[in-house]
């Protein structure tokens, strides 16, 4: 059975429906943003638009009350400013711009030396395969001025035994070694040979001009082509070393 409000009752109850209506209404207008005004398309006159989005905001941005006091922006530190590395010069790979190599020591010379003040010649004589310094049959000259003091340094660098002995330089090539040319110029062992890395000096005195050969004294080594030319020249002012002149 339904029981009906008296009228005062029901004017209350009708008054607060609309009260909070119109409240309701005010908050959703409060919560709007801004209208903006925008030229109609053909009448002229200002249409009030709404905003379909709200303003963005910057989501790292740190959220401050009303008493928090601004954060000062970060200091940047003082002092002089840090240079850029510079990069690192790349050497030039054009051949024509580098320098040119400085000339090696000619062998000749390595083997060569004289003391002009006692007329002193030293010779490295370098025996090699069925070789004098890389020479054979007479393929290079020793050139020494008048009356030198010979020292001759020989050392086999051969597997094969080798010896060294002046002989003349007139006639026919020997077999082997027999009396030298001048007094004291032969190694030890000259028919025997020495072995490999072995060595011997001869120290001896030549004469005033004349043409020898610097021999190896073992059987058939000298026939095989084992010799150089030894030259005692008056004109000679020192001493050289080199291919055999035609």
């Amino acid at each position: 059975m339904s029981r009906s409000l008296p009228a005062p009752s029901m004017s209350l109850l009708v008054s607060g429906i609309v009260a909070g209506i119109v409240a309701v209404g005010c908050t959703a207008e409060a919560g709007r943003p801004p209208a903006l005004e925008t030229a109609g398309a053909s009448s002229g006159t200002s249409v009030r638009t709404t905003d379909s989005a709200p303003p963005a905001f910057d989501s790292v941005a740190p959220v401050r009350g009303p008493d928090t006091p601004p954060r000062a922006a970060p200091r940047k530190p003082v002092g002089h400013p840090v240079p850029k590395p510079r990069p690192a010069p790349t050497a030039s790979t054009d051949s024509a711009s580098a320098p040119a190599a400085a000339p090696t020591t000619a062998a000749p010379e390595k083997w060569l030396s004289y003391d002009a003040a006692t007329n002193t010649v030293t010779f490295e004589l370098i025996a090699g395969p069925f070789t004098f310094n890389g020479y054979r049959n007479g393929g290079a000259t020793l050139t020494v001025p008048s009356k030198a003091n010979m020292v001759i340094n020989f050392v086999n660098k051969d597997g094969t035994p080798h010896s060294a002995i002046i002989i003349s330089g007139d006639g026919p090539i020997p077999n082997a070694a027999s009396d030298p040319a001048l007094p004291r110029a032969y190694t030890t062992k000259a028919l025997e040979g020495l072995p490999q890395e072995a060595g011997d000096v001869m120290r001896f005195p030549v004469p005033e001009s004349g043409t020898y050969r610097i021999f190896c004294g073992v059987p058939g080594h000298g026939l095989s082509g084992m010799w150089i030319w030894l030259k005692v020249d008056p004109a000679a002012k020192a001493p050289s070393f080199g291919p055999t002149k035609g």
